[in-house]
């Protein structure tokens, strides 16, 4: 794991004297609507707690995208970390490319000479892709495969809508070690470089694209109303928009297109399976080990049915859900 500079986090007190209590820009999209933005420090979501007798852990559900406005700062999540014995962040599916593998990972997603992302999805999938495309400033996406036309419609609209995708676990993980907590990075094995190209190339990554239509065809609103509801700590809002906005790999990045990604049903399945299994047990031997641990996951796996917390419910623990 990189390490991250600590800049960023030792200029959030200034932001938060600079910003009080946060302010509000207002966007219209091509319709007239307006939809307001939040800028300053907030504070996030309430944690979730699960105990196992006298040990506890807390959870903070994050998001991805969020506004580049506003800065994350909660004296709740910095109280539970002083008197935690470990911060336990789950950093499945995060990963980088660069040298050989960016190389491999462009040439991998050019189409043939002489065939465009036109000749190649459905007419009716190409139409919302230009409709969508125009709202965000037109990217050249059509010399690429379709898993490649999303991660370029990905950038611009996040761009055009002037968010980022990096979310609170790189700045909790500062805060870890600023605080001088133990910090346990987990992540599931993710599948090999070179199979995982295989499977990207393939026809199927289409339900990626059109799974991506659905979370930006509105001109990225749903995305601004999702980083505003975690901004706020919206629990409500959240359960709704999360599954529908969220950019993370368990977000658009689920059902067909999770199964596309990993090379079929059951290879997808699996993954799933072995991913909680592994973070089950990471949980486990926390809450036996100390009397506080703060964890960091992605917000989709304390809503899902088959999540992280179905998992820890399923094994006996008491969970309190924040309202």
């Amino acid at each position: 794991m990189r390490r991250i500079s600590l800049l960023g986090l030792l200029l959030l007190p200034l932001l938060a004297a600079a910003a009080g209590q946060g302010a509000e820009e207002i966007l219209t999209d091509e319709s007239g609507m307006e939809v307001v933005t939040v800028t300053g420090v907030y504070s996030g979501p309430a944690l979730w707690k699960v105990t196992s007798g006298s040990n506890v852990m807390w959870i903070l559900g994050e998001v991805s995208p969020f506004p580049r406005k506003w800065k994350w700062k909660s004296k709740e999540f910095d109280r539970v970390l002083r008197k935690s014995q470990e911060l336990l962040i789950d950093f499945s599916g995060y990963w980088h490319v660069e040298g050989p593998q960016k190389t491999a990972l462009e040439t991998a997603g050019k189409l043939p000479e002489g065939t465009t992302l036109k000749d190649v999805i459905s007419p009716e999938l190409y139409a919302r892709v230009e409709v969508t495309a125009r709202k965000f400033g037109n990217p050249p996406i059509e010399k690429w495969r379709p898993f490649s036309a999303t991660n370029q419609l990905v950038r611009s609209a996040m761009k055009t809508r002037d968010l980022t995708g990096f979310s609170a676990r790189f700045t909790a993980a500062q805060l870890g070690e600023w605080r001088k907590t133990r910090v346990t990075y987990f992540a599931a094995p993710e599948i090999p470089f070179e199979a995982r190209l295989q499977n990207w190339q393939h026809a199927s990554n289409v339900a990626c694209l059109a799974r991506l239509m659905d979370v930006i065809g509105d001109g990225g609103n749903g995305l601004v109303q999702l980083g505003n509801a975690w901004a706020v700590g919206d629990i409500h809002a959240l359960r709704e928009l999360v599954p529908k906005y969220s950019f993370s790999r368990d977000g658009f990045r689920a059902d067909e297109c999770a199964v596309a990604m990993h090379g079929g049903e059951e290879k997808a399945r699996e993954y799933k399976d072995r991913r909680t299994q592994a973070w089950l047990a990471q949980a486990d031997r926390a809450l036996k080990k100390n009397e506080t641990t703060l964890a960091v996951v992605l917000m989709s796996e304390l809503f899902s049915p088959d999540g992280y917390l179905a998992a820890l419910r399923a094994k006996g623990y008491e969970i309190v859900e924040p309202d």
